[in-house]
């Protein structure tokens, strides 16, 4: 019997749920975030992409740098049944463009306002693009959401 990443991730919260799952370095130093609240967090981003609209084998582009927030979103697309596709920080828009739309992306999750850029640029040639999700700091646009947005998105589901 095949085991699902969500049966994967269960079992690792049983075996291990207060053990660090994730550690990243910011300005206060290590934070660490335990396999329960790695789950958790997981959930949430599944939720909040599910109320953008993203369906079963739509993809979610996410360009960003080593960080938990883009563990979070990976494994976030599969739990809301997505197909995550990971674009390098030094992609142009062009490269971007190209997986975005090969990928059928619905959603991109983008780390900052550099990155949001790129797809800014090439917007307009990704109709299927539903939402923008920034990993850190937040834009005006109407469809760009900041993460800490992610709570409110995930409460529509």
């Amino acid at each position: 019997m095949s085991t699902t990443v969500m049966q994967a991730m269960d079992d690792a919260v049983s075996a291990h749920g207060s053990k660090a799952a994730l550690s990243s370095k910011g300005d206060g130093g290590w934070r660490t975030i335990t396999w329960s609240e790695y789950r958790d967090q997981v959930r949430l981003v599944a939720r909040a992409l599910i109320a953008l609209g993203v369906e079963p084998g739509d993809g979610v582009a996410i360009v960003g740098g080593n960080c938990p927030q883009w563990f979070m979103a990976d494994v976030g697309a599969i739990f809301a049944g997505a197909v995550p596709a990971g674009i390098y920080t030094t992609n142009s828009p062009e490269q971007c463009h190209y997986i975005a739309e090969h990928s059928s992306a619905s959603v991109a999750i983008v780390e900052n306002a550099a990155q949001l850029a790129k797809f800014d640029e090439i917007r307009s040639r990704l109709p299927k693009l539903k939402a923008i999700i920034m990993m850190t700091g937040a834009s005006d646009a109407e469809d760009v959401w900041s993460w800490s947005d992610l709570i409110t998105l995930a409460e529509k589901t």
